[in-house]
């Protein structure tokens, strides 16, 4: 079970990586540090999740629970930017949350179904 969902773990890693690395971000003083905390995860971790989310399921995995996937991990870096924010006592209005964790849901559904069309192509080519 583990093996055939493991991107599904990574996803739930790097949100707790993110956690952790914000933590640091509200703590320093530096906006250095917070520039590349945020480069980290918004540009790293949340697309690299969302991707291979979306990969996996497209290729590898063919079941419905692909198009749930890769929303969730959407549904997960909006989740973790509210808990951010209550926890930073930050003031950021639930419009950016949305805006910008959109980058993580639509890279994982362009992934998805980038690899969905290839996977069903290379199984079309070899039935013919």
């Amino acid at each position: 079970m583990i093996r055939k969902h493991w991107p599904i773990l990574f996803a739930i890693a790097a949100v707790i990586i993110s956690i952790i690395l914000g933590i640091v971000a509200s703590n320093s003083t530096d906006t250095g540090v917070a520039i590349l905390i945020g480069v980290i995860i918004f540009m790293f971790l949340f697309p690299l999740a969302g991707a291979l989310i979306g990969g996996w399921y497209g290729w590898i995995i063919q079941s419905p629970v692909k198009w749930v996937a890769a929303p969730a991990v959407y549904l997960a870096v909006v989740l973790f930017l509210a808990a951010a924010d209550l926890l930073t006592g930050g003031s950021m209005d639930l419009g950016t949350y949305w805006s910008v964790g959109s980058f993580t849901g639509i890279a994982a559904l362009v992934v998805e179904a980038v690899t969905s069309a290839i996977a069903w192509l290379v199984r079309r080519n070899r039935e013919s």
